[in-house]
């Protein structure tokens, strides 16, 4: 083997070890404190949650819109899914926060709560057209989540001039909110029909 050769291989494995030791710094940077959770958190983490209301005060840009609430209700429907589910949601919460792969991918070596709201956007944007379906993905479940936690909410209701059924359509109403805590509080009750 040449000695070009060798030095070539000598300096690789270096910059291997020099990136992993320095990933796993990156991998460990910590997340940034944003809000603190009104009420008992069920199925995220600390960590994931601190993420969830980053992204949701980015992708739920109407006015009103609560990212703390938004977090919570999330919260909330995630305890209606399998335990797969929940673990993987909060494994895609700490993917998308990691430094790490952030570096790797999107060229960042932040933590996503972090992040500019400007960066946030852009980190967003990069995993909705990423060519790793995992990412695209859990842009969709991300958005999708957020968006319908705060658009379920009665006072995000006036904002998007929606007025719910009344007379005989009331009861499609109703039944949409059949398993919501509320609903399952009156029925243990005995106030719901």
């Amino acid at each position: 083997m040449s000695s070009s050769r060798r030095s070539f291989l000598k300096k690789g494995l270096f910059g291997g070890v020099v990136l992993a030791l320095g990933g796993t710094g990156l991998a460990f940077y910590p997340s940034a404190h944003l809000a603190s959770p009104t009420a008992p958190l069920v199925v995220l983490s600390s960590a994931s949650f601190q993420v969830l209301v980053a992204v949701a005060g980015r992708m739920v840009v109407a006015q009103g819109a609560d990212p703390v609430a938004i977090a919570h209700a999330v919260d909330q429907a995630l305890t209606r899914v399998p335990l797969e589910v929940q673990a993987e949601m909060n494994k895609l919460l700490g993917l998308l926060e990691s430094a790490l792969p952030g570096l790797l991918l999107d060229a960042r070596a932040q933590p996503f709560t972090r992040l500019s709201p400007e960066a946030r956007d852009r980190v967003l944007t990069t995993w909705s057209t990423s060519r790793f379906a995992i990412r695209r993905s859990g842009y969709q479940a991300l958005r999708k989540l957020c968006l319908a936690s705060h658009y379920t909410e009665e006072s995000s209701w006036a904002a998007i001039d929606y007025h719910p059924p009344t007379g005989l359509n009331a009861m499609a109403y109703d039944d949409s909110k059949a398993g919501t805590p509320e609903w399952l509080a009156a029925q243990a009750r005995g106030d719901a029909p």
